[in-house]
Parts: structure tokens; sequence; C-alpha cells
């Protein structure tokens, strides 16, 4: 794999591990306790976008002092999973150059 497509995959995958690190949490922390499918949806979503704006650290949805999320192992997870799957990609496409058609 070359240097340039390494630091690429690397690139792409940080700047999605955000958004897909909060849709994650959403998905399995939602804040209703009723398991509605199309409300986690809607709150992955917008978890998705507090997210990065925030740091990692969305504020929760009470006033007051209340329970801070952290959620930079949900986008560390998420880093890795792009990143895995981008460089498995690439390494599969690669491969398939390398034969010869049949």
């Amino acid at each position: 794999m070359k240097r340039s497509s390494l630091f690429r995959h690397l690139a792409v995958s940080a700047m999605a591990a955000g958004p897909a690190g909060g849709f994650l949490f959403g998905v399995l922390n939602a804040g209703d306790p009723d398991p509605n499918p199309i409300g986690r949806f809607f709150y992955s979503c917008i978890m998705a976008v507090k997210t990065p704006l925030h740091a990692g650290f969305p504020p929760n949805d009470t006033a007051g002092a209340g329970q801070t999320f952290n959620l930079w192992p949900h986008i560390t997870v998420s880093f890795l999973l792009i990143f895995g799957w981008l460089v498995y990609r690439d390494w599969k496409a690669s491969k398939r150059q390398g034969q010869p058609a049949a």
C-alpha cells in the first residue's frame, strides 16, 4: 500500500469517526426507554451532529448539573472500524489488479 493512500485513509477515518461515533452512541444509548426504532434513529442523527460540535462531550438534555457523556470510546471504535474497512478494501483492490484476467 502506498504511503499517500494510507494517509488518505487516516484522514477520511478521522473526519468520519466523530459523526459515526455519535450515531453509534445514539443507537446504543437512546434517551427514551421506549424501544421505538424511529425515535432511536432520529436521536442517533441528532447525536451524530452534536458529537463533533462538542468535541466528544455532548451536553445532557436536562437542565442543571447532570450526567455528561464521554463519547471518545465510541469515536475510537468508529475510527478503527472505518480505517480497517478502507485498508481492507484497498488491499482487495490491489490484490484483484495483480491477478491475470481469465
